[in-house]
């Protein structure tokens, strides 16, 4: 077999966690048609949700308190939000914050009065402030310092915003941090069983994200009524250009590190979905929506805003990558030819074709726009989101099973050399304020004698190289009796088999680490775009730009909204 056969052979099969868990591939991650946010969004107009604003007392300042509410086909929630005047000097995205513009929470019925009056005493304290079973997220936002108040003055003018501006931002708020799962006592995950209307993870958070960014267009609408009566309206087509901001920083790192079988979960639901879209026939009606996506992405890397990505390819390199591909889809759509040659499987030629000439942002990117050519595939798939994640150490292992396991499966973490102190470069602690996730360099900065157990790569060449020193038919129990230390590194490799998408590829404690291609694999999976890195720990994102508005809700909905052009002036 030559190299051009074995790589065409490579690219028909699912691809490896080898192929993919590196954190530079991870950190070229886009959103698809499984991400969290777009399922979601499909769930509401197939079902037809009813969403009613019910309340909204607000000063001609925006300070005050809104309520809307969910009808589902089996529940109805609530969605609560409480708007109040900050000083810019307070304004932050950090978790340590204590003030926000905007606080809020999507909550199960009955909302009474009492539950009104506690969450206005303690929704706008987050951290501070405790929540009840029935309280399904708690989140904050603040207001854009850049967008807010110039889209509020062009209203009060009668004029539409200029779309180009709007574009250096894409959002009125931005939120700082959108918390569930039991945090601050409100509904552990497991009480969204398979019978509630937010199944799935990660779909009540981005519900509510949705609903805060439709009480920011009533927001702005609001407050330049107040100002002048002859005030215009957001134009329909810049409200759906906007998004909801959100800041992302270290927190992200460890939570994929601590649900390796979650982690697992998702990206094989994705390999899954990809491996099945390249293996379609590719009709002309295919290659031509194609071209049409192709032509939409390189129209938004065009324009996009963001004059420094830093880790992440540039967005001109991405545009011109696309138009090498746009060119080889077009001799597709006319002639059933790929480079002059017919192809057995267009997709998956083209995605070889990808993997050789083009980088690997344009790779993920292509992936996406393939999944997004059959919407069965993501019906087949999307609820795929949630397990049992079960941890448990096998002590009747044999240690030569144990160690074959390793080679096989960690090959990847035999390979750094922990003798050289720029793989020990850093470490992992918990702030003592709000136990923020942080990185301290080793033996400069404090902290160490509490440093989170994020160092796999690290624990598993020290198992091996105990594990060399040992008789093969030990069992795991007397191996533990005498190296207890071990225990931990072991139990979790135990619990992975199976699991080949568990582990991150690399190793988190080295010098070269840039802990924002993490970051970007999980904001990617909830939806994420518009990735604005402020430095290598923290980035900036927007969700929902491009979505459909509440209003659209009962009418045919074509889920195809990804990476939206500007708005032009005569559209308006």
């Amino acid at each position: 077999m030559n190299v051009a056969q074995e790589a065409q052979e490579s690219a028909e099969k699912i691809r490896s966690a080898n192929d993919i868990m590196a954190p530079e591939r991870l950190g070229a991650s886009r959103i698809t048609s499984l991400s969290f946010s777009r399922s979601m969004l499909r769930k509401l107009m197939r079902e037809k949700w009813s969403i009613e604003r019910v309340q909204f007392d607000l000063d001609e300042s925006g300070y005050g308190e809104a309520q809307y509410t969910i009808n589902t086909s089996k529940q109805t929630f609530y969605f609560v939000v409480f708007s109040q005047h900050l000083d810019d000097l307070e304004r932050s995205d950090r978790v340590i914050s204590e003030k926000w513009d905007i606080t809020f929470a999507l909550c199960e019925g009955p909302l009474t009065t009492e539950k009104m009056e506690r969450l206005r005493s303690d929704l706008p304290k987050q951290e501070a402030g405790r929540g009840d079973s029935l309280d399904l997220v708690w989140s904050r936002a603040n207001r854009s310092t850049r967008l807010f108040d110039y889209m509020i003055g062009e209203l009060t003018q009668g004029k539409q915003p200029d779309p180009k501006i709007l574009a250096q931002t894409g959002y009125l708020i931005r939120t700082t941090a959108v918390y569930g799962n039991g945090k601050f006592g409100i509904a552990p995950y497991e009480r969204m069983d398979q019978e509630h209307a937010f199944y799935g993870a990660f779909r009540a958070q981005m519900f509510a994200v949705y609903m805060i960014r439709q009480f920011s267009f009533e927001l702005v609408d609001h407050i330049a009524q107040a100002k002048n009566s002859n005030a215009v309206p957001l134009h329909t087509e810049i409200k759906q250009y906007l998004g909801v901001g959100n800041a992302t920083g270290l927190g992200m790192v460890p939570y994929l590190i601590s649900h390796p079988q979650l982690i697992h979960t998702w990206i094989r639901m994705k390999e899954e979905a990809l491996y099945k879209a390249k293996q379609a026939r590719a009709a002309k009606s295919d290659a031509e929506k194609l071209l049409r996506l192709l032509g939409r992405s390189m129209a938004y890397f065009t324009e996009y805003p963001i004059a420094h990505v830093q880790a992440f390819a540039q967005p001109s390199e991405i545009a011109s990558d696309l138009e090498v591909l746009k060119a080889v889809v077009a001799e597709y759509a006319e002639a059933g030819t790929m480079q002059q040659q017919v192809p057995a499987k267009p997709w998956v030629t083209l995605c070889e074709l990808a993997r050789t000439e083009t980088g690997m942002e344009t790779q993920e990117l292509l992936h996406t726009l393939i999944i997004e050519l059959y919407p069965e595939v993501a019906a087949e798939f999307e609820e795929n989101t949630s397990v049992v994640e079960v941890y448990d150490l096998q002590p009747q292992m044999r240690l030569g099973e144990l160690k074959q396991f390793v080679k096989e499966q960690y090959s990847w973490a035999l390979s750094f050399d922990f003798d050289d102190p720029d793989e020990r470069k850093y470490f992992w602690y918990r702030s003592a304020e709000k136990e923020e996730p942080r990185m301290g360099v080793r033996g400069e900065e404090a902290g160490e004698e509490h440093e989170m157990p994020v160092n796999i790569a690290e624990r598993v060449q020290a198992l091996y190289q105990t594990l060399a020193k040992t008789e093969e038919d030990q069992t795991v129990a007397e191996f533990v009796m005498t190296y207890p230390e071990h225990k931990w590194i072991i139990r979790r490799i135990q619990s992975l088999q199976g699991f080949e998408y568990g582990e991150i590829h690399g190793n988190l404690l080295a010098k070269g680490l840039l802990p924002v291609h993490l970051l970007r694999c999980k904001l990617a999976f909830f939806g994420a775009e518009r990735f604005d890195p402020q430095s290598n720990r923290w980035v900036r994102v927007t969700l929902f730009q491009g979505a459909p508005l509440l209003e659209e809700i009962g009418q045919e909905f074509a889920d195809d909204w990804i990476f939206p052009a500007i708005p032009r002036w005569e559209d308006m």
